[in-house]
């Protein structure tokens, strides 16, 4: 997948600015916050979606709550990714997802399941990785590892048990 760019579009818009007791820094909040990724011929490649996002002007860190990453792809990769928070860095290209982290592979092919509490992700080139406990449900067969990596779009997880690597594609 080739990268491309986001836009961040502001649905329901409600937007809180507050200021902080500490400093003269303004916090902006938005509600039902999506941010948009598309590749290089502006075709829609991932939408994220959050219920609450904020940020402190001069900031480049957007602090989301209750995050949902969707991947428009093809029938094998309808992948989802889901937690209670997030940071958002670099201009969306880099995701980090926090609590209860769910990613789903949606697909009637190769459906599978990947629990953690930590992992970080690059939006735009569907890689994600966590050097936290993860449990991976794959064709009913579940493991559960130390670690992992992945490139989504290829369908491909690298992960360790017991200090061995291992790969499922």
């Amino acid at each position: 997948m080739a990268t491309g760019s986001y836009l961040a579009y502001l649905s329901t818009n409600q937007i809180e600015i507050e200021t902080s007791l500490e400093s003269s820094e303004r916090i902006y909040s938005l509600k039902n916050a999506e941010f948009l990724g598309s590749d290089t011929e502006g075709k829609l490649t991932y939408k994220i979606f959050s219920k609450k996002a904020k940020t402190e002007s001069g900031d480049d860190q957007i602090i989301l709550e209750h995050v949902n990453l969707e991947y428009y792809s093809d029938e094998l990769n309808n992948w989802e990714i889901s937690s209670e928070k997030g940071e958002m860095y670099d201009d969306a290209n880099l995701l980090v997802l926090r609590g209860n982290v769910l990613i789903r592979n949606n697909s009637t092919v190769r459906p599978s399941l990947i629990e953690t509490e930590y992992i970080e992700i690059n939006p735009s080139k569907m890689t994600v990785a966590t050097n936290k406990k993860v449990k991976i449900t794959l064709n009913n067969n579940t493991i559960e590892a130390i670690g992992f990596n992945a490139t989504l779009e290829e369908n491909q997880i690298k992960f360790r048990t017991n200090n061995a690597l291992n790969s499922i594609e």
